[in-house]
């Protein structure tokens, strides 16, 4: 039986291997393994794959699982976007920008790194930073407005409590990103990230009861039959001899 199976297991392997269908591909590793956890807490078999073991990764499934893995990473906005950070924003080159550009870009990129930031936080799916650093004017710095912020933190329902306990955390690590930027000025919105419904499995009638009515089957099978014999015996026990007729 072990030879068969050491002869028997690469063959199962190679045959399912070969089902399998790429699901997406170009991700980083985040978004790969946030796409495969959300695929196996639907039921489904995900696997991470790097082809040639450089770039970007690949989620491949079964292809019977093809359809029901895409409904599932539609409903949970899978793969997210990764925000984009200062390397982003400012590693591009091109032109130079202006200073109003700059300043926008500025804020865009500390915005991408605060929410990968908050992302980092156990529980967290998704965030996003919205900051309004308003500009000196050189003509009236006395009236330059004071920063504010925004932050929405999406969470698994089952870590949303111990996030939401995480809030005045959230808001002093936002409002130490940028000059004047006080804490009580953030605002901070924690709210559950949607999740697809488990499969239910369609009922599988257990071994034992299996063997059970297996069993049972054939000991009624063999009562009839004993009791069929059992009447021809008596018949021919009835009948007259042909000496006595």
């Amino acid at each position: 039986m072990n030879a068969w199976i050491r002869v028997a297991l690469p063959l199962v392997l190679s045959a399912a291997a070969c089902g399998r269908e790429e699901l997406l591909h170009d991700l980083d590793e985040r978004q790969a393994s946030e796409v495969v956890v959300a695929l196996d807490d639907g039921g489904i078999a995900a696997h991470k794959v790097r082809p040639g073991g450089e770039g970007g990764y690949s989620v491949e499934v079964a292809a019977s699982d093809a359809p029901r893995a895409l409904r599932i990473l539609a409903e949970r906005d899978l793969p997210r976007p990764r925000p984009a950070g200062l390397g982003e924003v400012f590693g591009k080159g091109g032109l130079v920008p202006t200073p109003t550009e700059e300043r926008a870009l500025y804020q865009h990129a500390l915005a991408g790194e605060l929410a990968r930031s908050l992302e980092s936080v156990e529980g967290v799916v998704g965030a996003r930073v919205h900051l309004a650093l308003a500009e000196a004017d050189p003509l009236r710095p006395a009236e330059r407005p004071l920063p504010r912020a925004s932050v929405l933190v999406r969470c698994r329902p089952s870590a949303c409590a111990t996030v939401r306990t995480l809030e005045p955390g959230i808001r002093a690590l936002v409002a130490g990103a940028a000059d004047r930027l006080e804490g009580a000025a953030v605002s901070v919105v924690v709210t559950e990230a949607r999740e697809a419904p488990r499969p239910v499995a369609p009922a599988r009638p257990r071994a034992g009861l299996a063997l059970g009515l297996a069993a049972a089957a054939g000991a009624g099978a063999v009562a009839a039959l004993a009791s069929w014999f059992w009447l021809r015996l008596r018949g021919r026990a009835r009948r007259p001899s042909a000496g006595g007729a």
